[in-house]
């Protein structure tokens, strides 16, 4: 009696399938590597010997696909083109400063100084009997004094304040804006209008009530970049 061929459990026969299908598959992709690694060149930078950078061989093109290597001599670095932006907007920014013309600021009127600058602190007024800041300082002259502008320059503002008196407000070519304080009433100049340095604004008079029980005197102040400052130390030293 001949005996029949054992033929494989079922179980066996489908894991046998799969791990031949997986190997099939594992053979497919390394074949598919190899060929992809094969069409590829190593590229090499004299500065970098030891980086390479790959690139196909084939369809090498000026086109934007193509990584630029940033070693390369002739690529701008990122450094240099912000520091050429710098230069630019430095140069911008020295094209917009202000150009101020230096002149000479002489003394309005003549005299000595009986209530200087107080710089932000307090200072009790003999006359208000408060506490309050002087921003400007007094100069002794007797009333109907001509005062003469510190310098050239523009009449800003004339009015009549009902603590300071009758005010001129002289915007300067060197950049100060003065203010000439408790002046009469009458002038011969007008807003709007050029003065010379040394040219006559005013006369001294009382109508400065914030500082009527002081010798006669004219109120100076001085105002650079929008704050107050002592007028004395922008006057130029008398030859």
């Amino acid at each position: 009696m001949k005996k029949s061929k054992r033929s494989l459990p079922a179980g066996k026969g489908m894991a046998i399938a799969v791990v031949l299908g997986i190997a099939a598959v594992s053979i497919a992709s390394l074949t598919a590597y190899y060929r992809t690694m094969d069409s590829l060149t190593p590229t090499e930078d004299e500065d970098t010997s030891s980086q390479n950078t790959w690139v196909f061989e084939a369809g090498l093109d000026d086109s934007d696909d193509v990584p630029v290597n940033n070693t390369r001599n002739d690529v701008p670095k990122e450094p240099e083109l912000r520091e050429a932006a710098d230069d630019v907007t430095i140069e911008a920014e020295e094209a917009n400063k202000p150009v101020v013309i230096e002149a000479r600021n002489i003394m309005p009127v003549n005299g000595e100084i009986s209530h200087p600058f107080s710089n932000g602190e307090l200072v009790k007024s003999e006359t208000l009997g408060v506490w309050k800041t002087h921003d400007g300082c007094d100069i002794l002259c007797p009333l109907d004094t001509e005062v003469k502008s510190m310098s050239s320059g523009v009449v800003k503002e004339i009015r009549e304040d009902p603590l300071w008196g009758v005010c001129v407000v002289v915007e300067q070519t060197n950049g100060l804006e003065v203010h000439y304080c408790g002046l009469a009433k009458e002038l011969d100049i007008k807003t709007g209008q050029n003065v010379q340095e040394g040219a006559v604004i005013g006369r001294t008079s009382d109508t400065c009530q914030a500082e009527i029980l002081q010798e006669p005197h004219l109120h100076l102040a001085v105002k650079q970049g929008g704050k107050w400052i002592d007028p004395m130390s922008v006057i130029t030293p008398a030859e």
